[in-house]
């Protein structure tokens, strides 16, 4: 009897023990919490903590956090989201932290299928969530849709993935420059090798459309899974298509995979893109050097000078441990910032700070960090509470793996241009050429350069022709476009782009431009803004208006060219338009097209 008493008492005791470590943890004084959120068993997590660490420090040795009068210590809670392989239960972790650990802000993540639930979760419990790892412009376009709830998450790193694919196009162009200077290639044969996930997917459409327009042709398409640990398969694939260029897209370890047996196998290609895990030191290791020649899309490069902050803070994360800090080491910056949000919000609550953080602007060690307010347009891919893109803000770095060091190679000022995001006519101080691959010089050397056709006069397209028979009028538009199968008159260019797109309409308002956004938002339309108007006329002299615009269409930015006139009280609309991204906007083509309605006599 002594010994079941015996043992009911000490699972008595063994219950009381275990219910304290389960509970809530008492509210600890003159302590900000903070939770790092990441897959801590690889790089990117690992990163996520040294950067968090080294801020924290820096904070806790300054005298730490001033509200009123007194001083907060910063003390730094790790939280394995393990996203990489259990997306499930990533947001389990975040909620545990801010249940059981009583966290006051979190920072971190990196799948973005991850960061959807994790975020979530901070939401519900109004906690700021600063986004350090996490691409997807699908995320911070939930801020524009329902402000109230997501008004408490932010990106601090990287911006977007529309925007990185306009940097990785720059760098494209870049490297098509250099092989037709140096080699003669006049169009370059690209592949298109990206991990297959949802933030690759807009980018992979995109490099699909654009790098046609860019004087280039695309030989295939191949996407293996993000932890794929042989891709042999696929880069015989490339290999049996000769292209000159491989354009990649990798966050994943597969990026490892690629470009160690890409080298064994030596295609004679110049690599170029995004590979994540090409950002670390042990890259080259990891490779056995065989991933000499990758170009990538990176934060930092050594030796290369974005602002007074980069160099020391590069310098001093590989003296601490050994490698070079990745993207997702900005949680340095992010806590640094969020020092002075607590400072000048005099509070750690959530709704003082959003209109603080919202208005930051910092100069860090990867540039000047700043949000596109609310209300911005077009969203995507200028969404709340992302960051700014283009010279003076973040712009990002290339590098190259140049015989064992990682080289800053872009951008250069000779193969800069000026956009609607600033004059990329310039490089950072510690930027070197970058150089083409022994093997794709000895594969392409040879070749002749093509030869220019003798010039001719332009051929002029051919036309089919919209007739509306019960309003009489007409419109021409390109043969090769195709009608949308849908109740909506809309005629759209030939896949993969499927823009520029020609809309008809025909609908009621007071004026031209009242009539045109009443059109395109009932279309699905939204942001619309007139960037120009003015009176014109059609071939038979008949008065007409016209106006450039932006929208948002099918979640994408889009701009056009529109012409109306005005018959029996009806606005006679007649709309071009084009995601930019996609295929350039050219008014003077877009004009023509609209240009084209007649009346019948």
């Amino acid at each position: 009897m002594r010994k079941y008493l015996f043992l009911f008492l000490t699972c008595l005791l063994l219950v009381a023990l275990a219910i304290p470590a389960c509970a809530p943890k008492a509210k600890e004084e003159n302590v900000i919490k903070v939770a790092v959120v990441g897959p801590m068993q690889f790089m990117q997590g690992e990163h996520h903590w040294m950067g968090a660490t080294m801020a924290a420090e820096e904070i806790n040795k300054a005298g730490g956090v001033k509200i009123g009068d007194k001083n907060y210590t910063i003390k730094l809670v790790k939280v394995d989201s393990n996203e990489i392989l259990d997306v499930a239960g990533a947001a389990s972790a975040v909620e545990r932290a801010i249940t059981v650990d009583k966290v006051d802000l979190l920072m971190g993540g990196f799948r973005t299928e991850a960061v959807f639930p994790m975020s979530d979760v901070a939401m519900d419990y109004k906690k700021i969530f600063l986004n350090c790892g996490a691409a997807t412009v699908a995320l911070q376009k939930r801020v524009a849709d329902d402000y109230d709830r997501y008004k408490y998450f932010f990106k601090v790193t990287p911006y977007n993935e529309i925007f990185l694919v306009t940097s990785d196009f720059k760098m494209l162009a870049m490297v098509a420059g250099v092989l037709k200077q140096e080699l003669g290639i006049e169009k370059p044969k690209v592949a298109i090798i990206a991990e297959k996930l949802e933030w690759t997917e807009a980018m992979v459409a995109v490099a699909q459309a654009r790098i046609p327009a860019m004087g280039m042709e695309v030989v295939g398409v191949w996407r293996p899974s993000d932890t794929a640990t042989d891709v042999t398969a696929e880069l015989t694939a490339i290999a049996a298509k000769e292209p000159h260029i491989i354009f990649t897209t990798f966050s994943g370890p597969v990026g490892v995979t690629y470009a160690k047996q890409r080298g064994e196998l030596k295609i004679p290609a110049v690599s170029v893109g995004i590979i994540v895990e090409g950002q670390k030191k042990g890259f080259w290791e990891a490779t056995g050097g065989k991933g000499n020649y990758e170009i990538f899309l990176n934060t930092y490069a050594k030796g290369v000078s974005i602002t007074e902050k980069t160099i020391p803070f590069f310098d001093e994360f590989e003296k601490r441990t050994g490698q070079f800090p990745t993207y997702t080491a900005a949680t340095y910056d992010a806590l640094l910032t969020a020092k002075l949000n607590f400072e000048e919000a005099q509070t750690l609550d959530s709704d003082v700070l959003v209109p603080v953080i919202e208005k930051r602007v910092y100069t860090g060690t990867a540039g000047t960090s700043e949000y596109y307010p609310v209300g911005s347009s077009p969203c995507p891919p200028k969404c709340p509470h992302d960051l700014v893109y283009g010279p003076g803000r973040l712009t990002g770095v290339g590098t190259q793996w140049q015989d064992g060091e990682l080289k800053g190679v872009w951008p250069k000022k000779e193969y800069g241009a000026v956009d609607d995001y600033g004059d990329w006519k310039f490089e950072y101080p510690g930027t070197v050429p970058f150089k083409i691959a022994p093997e794709v010089i000895d594969k392409f050397k040879g070749a002749k350069p093509a030869e220019k056709p003798e010039p001719t006069k332009p051929v002029e397209p051919a036309m089919n022709e919209y007739v509306n028979a019960d309003l009489g009028f007409s419109v021409k538009y390109p043969k090769d476009w195709a009608k949308q199968p849908s109740e909506t008159l809309l005629f759209y260019a030939a896949a993969p782009a499927r823009v520029p797109v020609l809309f008809v309409d025909a609908d009621e308002g007071a004026t031209f431009t009242e009539t045109l956004k009443k059109s395109l938002e009932a279309a699905g339309g939204s942001g619309f803004k007139v960037l120009s108007e003015k009176e014109s006329a059609l071939a038979d002299g008949t008065k007409a208006s016209t106006a450039a615009f932006e929208t948002t269409l099918s979640g994408f930015g889009a701009k056009g060219f529109a012409l109306g006139v005005q018959k029996d009280n009806k606005w006679i609309l007649v709309m071009v338009g084009t995601v930019e991204l996609l295929v350039p906007y050219e008014e003077a083509k877009f004009s023509e097209i609209v240009h084209t309605l007649q009346f019948k006599k």
